[in-house]
Order: C-alpha cells, then sequence, then structure tokens
C-alpha cells in the first residue's frame, strides 16, 4: 500500500500552485523539498528564465533546483500559510498556521531572498495586506521581519545576510539559537 501524498499541483489563481491534499496543523513539515543544489553562478547563466524562478535559496551560495516536483509550483503570498525551513541540510515547506485541506500552499518568498539579493518580483498575491514588490528580507517592514523571525519562518543563512545584523542581536536576543546558528 502507497502512502497518499501530501499535496498535489493544481490550476491556482495564478498559474498552477500547491495544494494541501489533507489538513496540516501548524508546525507540521508539510513537504520536503526535492531536488538538485546548484551554485549561485548556475542561476547567474539562466537568469530570467522558469528554472532560475524555480530555484529556492538553500545556502549561502547555493540554490535548490526543484526540477518538475511540486515545490516549482509553489507560490507567493504577503499573507502566507506556509515557511521555508532548514534542517538536517534538506528544505521543508512548514505550516504557519492551520491548513485545510483543499487549500493552496503559499509562502512569502521574501524569507528566502538574502539581503546580499538582488532578485524582485512584482507581487500579484491580491492580498490586502500586499506589498506589490517582492524584495529581500531586510526589505520588509519591520515588524512583519521580527513577526516571520520570532515564529522561526527565516531559515538561518537568510538571517545571517541582513545588512543589520544589530537587528537580530538587538531585537531578538530571546529567540531560538537556531535562528542565528552557523550552517
Amino acid at each position: 500500500m502507497t502512502k497518499a501524498a501530501p499535496v498535489f499541483v493544481a490550476p491556482a489563481g495564478i498559474g498552477r500552485g500547491v495544494f494541501a491534499a489533507r489538513t496540516f496543523r501548524r508546525g507540521d513539515t508539510v513537504l520536503t523539498i526535492e531536488g538538485r543544489v546548484v551554485n549561485y553562478e548556475r542561476l547567474w547563466e539562466r537568469e530570467g528564465s522558469r528554472y532560475a524562478a524555480n530555484c529556492i535559496r538553500f545556502g549561502p551560495e547555493t540554490y535548490l533546483d526543484p526540477g518538475d516536483g511540486p515545490a516549482a509550483f509553489l507560490n507567493h503570498s504577503c499573507a502566507p500559510n506556509a515557511a521555508i525551513g532548514k534542517t538536517a541540510n534538506r528544505l521543508q515547506l512548514i505550516a504557519a498556521r492551520r491548513i485545510a485541506a483543499g487549500e493552496e500552499l503559499v509562502f512569502d518568498y521574501s524569507t528566502t531572498i538574502g539581503d546580499d539579493d538582488v532578485w524582485r518580483m512584482r507581487c500579484r498575491c491580491g492580498q490586502p495586506s500586499c506589498r506589490r514588490l517582492i524584495r529581500n528580507f531586510g526589505s520588509l517592514p519591520p515588524a512583519l521581519r521580527q513577526h516571520y523571525l520570532a515564529n522561526g519562518f527565516v531559515p538561518p543563512f537568510i538571517v545571517r545576510t541582513l545588512a543589520d545584523p544589530s537587528f537580530v542581536m538587538s531585537r531578538h536576543a530571546g529567540l531560538s539559537s537556531s535562528l542565528i546558528r552557523p550552517r
């Protein structure tokens, strides 16, 4: 007997998206993101392509290419229900709140874009909180950055790229050490 997939790809508000095949509680791992790790130089070679747009930051100089797997269809939202986490050298999509079966899984792309990155995207998420332009993590409003950091919704290698490291140390000294631990 094979285990049912936790997610499925289907038409979404913008192209195709990834949807929950069952209900998830806050903190549940929804999906382990599979793929091939590539150096940032490979992305620069393919700048502007679907390939480059679908890769997710994996480390200081690497990205994860999800290929044709479900993660290639994860959409952005300025009001996400999921977040990207990294443990045991693997990326996971984690439920940021309760997610109902059939709900589209979305995360805030800014949480995986370091301050050392120049990637941008016009946002069409349609949320009341839409920022209209998606940029690096440091560009987020301070209260939103604080919310994401306090809830562990930002991989440690992204936190380390902040242009102002005192933001993490002074305002988030009580955070879990997993947010600021070296890779």
